[in-house]
């Protein structure tokens, strides 16, 4: 399962589904996967919304959650940048749909974005 960095803002910034996106991650523990692009997203999110909390939840959330961070590789970049030309996403969906793609698993995502896309996804919607 890939996670999305709309499932981890949800759930730092308690916005509406956040209930669902720590129940979603709880049920997927084991499965977790992240590309370290949608990590970095969530890390510049963190230190612009919450920069006292940024070391704290930084640890606590991200790096203590189990979450496996996958860097991108060559095939990946490719999958990525056929993504942006077909599909209506930012580089960050890009990279998470290459890595659910490229290991042939569903998106956790709350982004509205990825509805439109031929792969398995998860969202409360």
């Amino acid at each position: 399962m890939v996670i999305d960095t709309s499932v981890i803002l949800a759930i730092l910034f308690k916005e509406k589904h956040s209930t669902w996106a720590v129940t979603q991650m709880n049920t997927y523990a084991s499965e977790l996967r992240m590309s370290t692009v949608n990590l970095t997203e969530v890390l510049i999110h963190l230190q612009d919304r919450q920069p006292q909390l940024f070391h704290k939840l930084e640890e606590q959330l991200l790096f203590q959650s189990g979450i496996r961070f996958i860097p991108p590789d060559i095939e990946q970049s490719k999958i990525a940048a056929n993504a942006r030309i077909k599909f209506p996403l930012n580089l960050g969906d890009c990279f998470a749909y290459s890595l659910a793609v490229q290991e042939d698993c569903p998106i956790l995502t709350l982004d509205k974005d990825f509805k439109t896309l031929p792969h398995v996804l998860i969202h409360p919607y």
